[in-house]
């Protein structure tokens, strides 16, 4: 009978042990809320006062040029001319032309039996119509020629002119009197200019290229024929449009956005654009030209922002 009270009196300081710790558990939980609730419109109201630093740049209005920079070669602007023996046919008996040879108007250049079997064996000299240097040798000692046989090609010296060869993206933007600038490798830090005076009417299969032809615009004694040069061609020109710059633009949704500062705070705009160089790119529609869009700075869209650097 001694046992049970001793039993009752260690059940109930148990039980008055576990509402302890459940109080101090419930107590410490009602301080901790009570101090987060007083914190936390401190915390927002912090958060809504700072800003985002960020440097902006204005929207920009006029040309947009973009270039292309490929190797090419100067080469000579020489019209090739075909010499025939024009007038007389026959047996061509010499030819004293070989290729590379510099030839003069009036210079005999070979000579022909005009005879027929059974008549007299008859030596008749052929002469250059025309002078330049010989490209190819297109007969041979013992052909029968005609007034009409190409006995040799000659080509006739013109000014430099820049040989370029572009991929097929290109044909719908270069042009006629489209400009470039070249640099050769003896003088790298001098450029010249070209003018574009001819595009080849076809595409090259095998490497899916054009050829394009420059007219030097200005001579230079230090041009050589065979020069490597390094061009730089205008492939686009588009006149008074707006571009800004390539890395401003972000994607918002899949759709490609720009933010400007206006009245403190980062707006998100949504604009196309269409060309591109790289460095800027032209913007069709979303921005009027009198913006100021933000490029440096993580900002999302009605952000408090700081303008530190204003870039021009």
């Amino acid at each position: 009978m001694e046992k049970k009270p001793l039993f009752d009196t260690i059940v109930t300081l148990i039980l008055v042990a576990i509402c302890i710790i459940l109080a101090a558990i419930i107590a410490n939980n009602l301080l901790g809320n009570g101090t987060e609730s007083k914190q936390m419109p401190m915390q927002r109201t912090e958060q809504q006062q700072s800003s985002v630093n960020v440097s902006v740049e204005p929207v920009k209005t006029g040309m947009f040029t973009k270039t292309t920079t490929i190797g090419a070669e100067l080469q000579n602007s020489r019209e090739t001319v075909s010499l025939t023996s024009s007038l007389v046919g026959g047996k061509l008996t010499s030819l004293t032309i070989k290729e590379g040879d510099s030839v003069q108007a009036g210079d005999s250049i070979g000579t022909v039996d005009p005879s027929t079997p059974g008549n007299q064996y008859k030596e008749t000299s052929i002469t250059a119509p025309v002078g330049g240097i010989v490209y190819s040798v297109d007969s041979y000692v013992g052909e029968q020629i005609t007034t009409n046989t190409v006995l040799a090609t000659l080509g006739q010296g013109g000014d430099l002119e820049i040989i370029a060869y572009l991929p097929e993206r290109f044909l719908s933007t270069v042009e006629i009197g489209s400009k470039a600038t070249f640099t050769t490798a003896a003088w790298p830090e001098e450029s010249a200019e070209a003018t574009v005076k001819m595009i080849s009417p076809s595409i090259n299969t095998s490497n899916r290229t054009f050829t394009v032809t420059l007219s030097v615009d200005k001579s230079d004694p230090r041009f050589k024929e065979g020069m490597y040069v390094k061009l730089n061609l205008i492939t686009e020109e588009i006149d008074n449009c707006l571009t800004i710059p390539t890395d401003a633009i972000t994607t918002y949704l899949g759709n490609p956005v720009v933010f400007i500062a206006q009245d403190g705070k980062a707006k998100r705009i949504d604009v196309t654009t269409s060309s591109s160089d790289g460095n800027r790119s032209v913007v069709t529609s979303g921005l009027n030209g009198d913006e100021q869009v933000i490029v440096a700075g993580s900002v999302v869209d009605g952000s408090s922002i700081k303008i530190i650097e204003e870039q021009v």
